[in-house]
């Protein structure tokens, strides 16, 4: 097999339900995912400007080559969900293959706010309080961008259905994901054009809530070398380390007054995302 360019692009959003997205359609045998599931090629430089510490495809080169073994599928993909909030991306992908097929993942704003919010705090990326960010975003810019902006949907819809032609944007909503899968999943096949009627396995829960055991745990998931020793590592003693490291019984904070301030700032892109999309999300209300 030989090179081919990736013809869709799943570019949100965090938290939205990509990671899922990505374990069903890595299956289906029409459709071609590359090893590193988010190389934010088309959102450079800017997305390097975060306190993640994660791998990205950073020069043209390296980027086709991760699919290098992509030819005869019909549907090739790239799963950067940073995509959706750098707006830039939308023309560059437009630049890189003018057919290009996008989805959209969108979930509840001020749910996948938490949630984000959360889960930086288990992998120690944040140890102030949410309610701080929200306090003060001069204080904490690149945390209120990831919690507060990139829940901000309609700008960054904008940015696709200028350059896309509405006919090659897929919007998918979180909830309809998670309760109605492969109903979901048959409309994703058939924007594509693979194979509609294909069943995959259900996935196995991930992404869960977890509450470090240590106060040094959050820093030692981010460091790159246990990363790869990770990646070596049999499931099972995966699993036994992450049950002395992590307490999974602890339930998430409610946060109900982060959620109430939340809601209210995004509201108002919540309205002007529905006529975007052309859907009635009052039941995020």
């Amino acid at each position: 097999m030989m090179y081919a360019p990736p013809n869709f692009f799943i570019v949100g959003t965090p938290k939205g339900g990509t990671t899922s997205l990505f374990n069903y359609l890595e299956q289906h045998p029409e459709i071609f995912v590359p090893e590193v599931k988010e190389p934010h090629y088309f959102s450079m430089p800017e997305v390097t400007k975060t306190y993640y510490k994660t791998q990205f495809i950073t020069n043209e080169g390296d980027y086709k080559n991760l699919y290098a073994e992509a030819e005869g599928f019909k549907a090739i993909g790239d799963f950067s969900s940073s995509y959706l909030y750098h707006s830039d991306s939308a023309k560059k992908i437009k630049q890189f293959n003018p057919e290009a097929k996008i989805i959209v993942v969108l979930r509840n704003p001020w749910e996948r706010s938490l949630s984000h919010y959360l889960m930086d705090y288990t992998q120690g990326y944040i140890s102030v309080p949410l309610a701080k960010v929200l306090d003060s975003p001069e204080e904490f810019p690149a945390y209120y961008q990831q919690y507060v902006s990139v829940s901000a949907y309609a700008d960054q819809l904008r940015a696709y259905y200028e350059v896309f032609p509405k006919e090659h944007l897929l919007i998918v909503l979180s909830e309809d994901l998670f309760q109605h899968t492969q109903q979901e999943l048959e409309r994703i096949f058939s924007f594509l054009g693979v194979e509609k009627s294909f069943v995959p396995k259900a996935e196995k829960a991930h992404n869960q809530y977890k509450q470090p055991r240590f106060a040094f745990v959050g820093k030692l998931k981010q460091s790159k070398a246990l990363q790869a020793i990770l990646k070596r590592t049999p499931e099972g003693l995966k699993g036994f380390m992450g049950k002395i490291l992590f307490d999974a019984s602890k339930s998430k904070p409610d946060l109900l007054e982060e959620r109430a301030r939340l809601k209210k700032l995004l509201l108002p892109s919540v309205k002007a995302t529905e006529k975007h999309i052309h859907k009635d999300l009052s039941h995020w209300e």
